[in-house]
């Protein structure tokens, strides 16, 4: 019930799976297989599940747990009969307040004594309101910011705003009071704030912050957060946090169909300011994300555009979590007001940020959208991105095979535009893929290519990571002295152009190959380093800091040294009880094989 499409179940069974401790890559693609993990996982416990602002109970019922001890509560504007009908579910009808409670609302507002003074206006005006506490509320400021009126002046003033709204539905008294309020508080604004309330209404996402309200506006900062504080102030917008506001679901809808009264092509400068300046500010996200990221296609910044920028990797983090749910809705919106190019652009610059938080069904659904808006424009490089980015996605529901048809069709492309880079880097993941699968011949020719190019293009980044997967392909075919060499060369280079993130990878690849050689105490120093790294680039409990810990653990524990073992296995489970429980259990395992210990709290 808002402008965008509803959540389907497939999307809201992945967050719930993540949040509920299921590591990315144990969540299965197919949504009734999640649907069964999130039921077990479930199993034993005591939870409450809100599934607020439902439309349809077909969105609702793979969402419904099988254990007795949860409990669902489901808000809806529907009645959603077939969940009574066919799953046992208990209707509570919230009613409006009852006339008494309106009218001490109301009093509240407006004040006791100018409601005392006229208390027949003051009823009238919640009976106008059909006792509906958002209708109320916005009446009541509305009433409150003009003292000079009388109530009775101000409740004639609404009536006739209700008779002029003659295009709804005269049996639908809720709908009429609310419309009413909405729209006698509309036109009651300044021309500049109504100017924003129309054009808020093109924002897809749910909520907007002060610098994206001003790229819709076209004006600065300052001058729009006045305009934001009049719509606050009568209550036609909500500030959820510093500088950052949101529609009640019901004026959301309101804003939109205002919209349509705005010249068309301001609605279209102002859709393309909005777009213009999510993309310009995600690509700076993502290089304060991730420095030594690879340059992406990016239309040329306008004018008119002044995108945010950021001082350092925790910035951007913070940044991309707050507008997650919004440049999603940018990038679905896109293709329906012609924004193709963005369409493309933007899940480049988003994409690291969903591959490092485990979004999987984000960064599929984005890559998809990409890769069809390419195709619309038959822009053959943004193909290319968009091949490569959905392939590395499908990774992370272990769908191996989809994801080496988009590597083979970005290669395919690449080769036949001369795109260089396109081309090593679809060989390049063709080679990751591979040694996944445990095909390391063929991980090693892929990844061997992959390295010529980028040596020959000069690309740094991208040679230490082939370099790390050729390292590895050559580790697991047991040629382990030449995959010493590779990895020590691709740890050097991520060292070298300062990618602290990317350094762990290769250290980790390097302790297995000194472990398998018998160097264990070198092992040790290169997963105490890889974990150090973890803890600087992303902070504790984090996945591959734990998931390092345990490969720590293990070993110490083979070289004797179990005190320390446990104590690396102990932080690692205070982790994976929350991540990954499957890992958990494993690691429980290896504490457990260690015998008790007065000092051992966690068995």
């Amino acid at each position: 019930y808002d402008s965008g499409p509803p959540l389907t179940a497939h999307h809201v069974l992945d967050s719930f799976l993540r949040a509920l401790g299921v590591p990315a890559e144990q969540i299965p693609p197919e949504a009734d297989a999640k649907a069964g993990l999130y039921r077990s996982v479930l199993a034993g416990r005591r939870m409450l599940v809100v599934l607020d602002n439902a439309a349809t109970p077909d969105q609702v019922r793979p969402l419904l747990p099988s254990e007795p001890g949860c409990m669902v509560v489901v808000t809806s504007r529907s009645r959603l009969s077939g969940l009574v009908a066919r799953d046992g579910a208990h209707r509570i009808s919230l009613d409006v307040l009852a006339p008494d409670e309106a009218y001490a609302l109301l009093r509240e507002v407006i004040g006791r004594t100018r409601a005392d003074y006229e208390p027949q206006a003051t009823a009238e005006l919640a009976r106008s309101c059909a006792h509906l506490p958002l209708a109320l509320r916005i009446a009541a400021e509305r009433i409150a910011s003009r003292p000079h009126l009388s109530v009775a002046d101000l409740v004639q003033e609404l009536a006739g705003e209700h008779d002029r709204l003659d295009m709804l539905a005269a049996d639908d008294d809720e709908t009429t009071a609310v419309r009413t309020v909405f729209s006698w508080s509309y036109h009651a604004l300044p021309d500049q704030a109504a100017r924003l309330f129309r054009l808020l209404g093109l924002q897809p996402g749910p909520s907007i912050s002060l610098p994206g309200a001003a790229a819709l506006t076209g004006t600065t900062t300052a001058s729009t957060q006045r305009l934001l504080a009049t719509l606050t102030g009568v209550h036609l917008l909500t500030e959820t946090g510093c500088d950052r506001y949101q529609f009640h679901d019901l004026l959301r809808d309101y804003a939109v169909e205002r919209s349509a009264d705005e010249p068309v092509h301001r609605r279209e400068d102002a859709t393309r300011r909005l777009f213009q300046w999510y993309l310009h500010t995600a690509h700076a996200a993502l290089f304060a994300f991730y420095p030594q990221h690879p340059e992406i296609p990016i239309h040329p910044r306008p004018p008119d555009c002044h995108p945010l920028t950021f001082i350092d990797n925790d910035h951007a983090r913070t940044w991309f979590t707050a507008e997650h749910a919004n440049l999603m809705a940018i990038i679905r919106r896109a293709p329906t007001v012609g924004q193709h190019t963005v369409g493309w652009q933007l899940p480049n610059a988003v994409d690291c940020y969903l591959a490092d938080h485990h979004h999987v069904a984000d960064q599929i659904a984005v890559h998809r959208l990409g890769l069809a808006a390419a195709q619309h424009l038959g822009h053959q490089l943004g193909q290319r991105w968009a091949h490569g980015h959905l392939g590395e996605a499908l990774w992370g529901e272990r769908r191996y095979d989809e994801a080496i048809v988009h590597h083979q069709q970005a290669l395919t492309i690449g080769r036949s535009i001369g795109n260089r880079f396109g081309e090593a880097s679809a060989l390049g993941d063709l080679g990751h893929v591979y040694n996944l699968l445990g095909r390391y011949r063929e991980a090693a020719d892929h990844s061997r290519q992959a390295l010529d190019i980028v040596r020959e293009i000069g690309h740094q980044r991208n040679q230490a990571v082939n370099l790390t997967n050729l390292g590895n392909a050559l580790r697991g075919m047991g040629h382990l002295d030449q995959a010493l060499t590779h990895l020590q060369q691709g740890l050097n280079i991520f060292i070298a152009i300062g990618a602290t993130g990317g350094q762990a990878w290769p250290l980790r690849c390097i302790a297995k190959v000194y472990h398998q050689q018998g160097h264990s105490d070198h092992a040790v120093d290169c997963l105490r380093q890889a974990a150090a790294l973890h803890l600087q680039y992303a902070g504790p409990g984090t996945y591959s800091y734990a998931m390092t810990l345990g490969d720590l653990g293990t070993v110490l524990n083979d070289i004797g040294r179990p005190r320390e073992a446990r104590d690396a296995w102990n932080e690692a489970l205070s982790i994976l009880n929350d991540l990954d429980p499957h890992q958990a259990d494993q690691i429980r395992e290896h504490l457990n094989a260690l015998g008790p210990t007065e000092n051992n709290s966690s068995e």
